[in-house]
């Protein structure tokens, strides 16, 4: 992020080079069309240049700090789709071709994908439902309480409870990773 900030293209490059695809499947599964899953990796790696500035590591990674500026766009695109027009059912069951990606970044994705799928698994089904809900359908916490016809505080509970699981099982995954590469046991 301090290349992005400093102007450095090659930065942005291998940025967009290893998490497009992460990016891309995710839009995809929120805004369900091809086209507007591509405008919205499009707008999100515009918004990583302009906004390197506001990313703070403290916070987080870079790359959740990506995919969460994935998911707002797509969740935005979404509505403003909704709001302008009814979803057909031939939209909603598009299914366009996957991009061809190289070896090393579909070896590297499909890692984080099992890390997030095996992190996820291990959450009680009722934190799974929640962060897949606030995620997924973007709801937010009250609306999920509602629908649920649970407390707010429990959907908050379940929430953090679960964010902060995923957070040390990937972290574990990555240290996992790091040493497999460093040739450490």
């Amino acid at each position: 992020m301090t290349r992005i900030r400093e102007g450095d293209d090659e930065a942005v490059a291998e940025i967009y080079d290893r998490y497009a695809a992460m990016a891309f499947g995710l839009a995809l599964k929120i805004v369900r069309d091809q086209v507007e899953a591509e405008d919205v990796v499009h707008d999100a790696f515009v918004a990583v240049v302009e906004r390197a500035d506001q990313y703070r590591s403290e916070r987080g990674t870079v790359v959740a700090w990506l995919i969460t500026t994935v998911r707002n766009l797509s969740l935005d695109r979404a509505r403003r789709r909704m709001r302008r027009a009814q979803i057909t059912d031939d939209e909603l069951r598009h299914a366009p071709n996957e991009p061809v990606v190289d070896p090393e970044t579909a070896t590297w994705t499909e890692y984080e994908r099992l890390a997030v799928r095996k992190a996820l698994g291990a959450l009680p089904d009722a934190q799974r439902a929640t962060l897949e809900t606030a995620f997924f359908e973007g709801l937010t916490y009250p609306e999920i309480a509602e629908r649920e016809g649970i407390p707010l505080g429990t959907v908050k509970s379940r929430a953090a409870r679960a964010l902060s699981a995923m957070r040390d099982a990937l972290g574990e995954a990555l240290e996992m990773e790091v040493g497999e590469v460093k040739g450490e046991p």
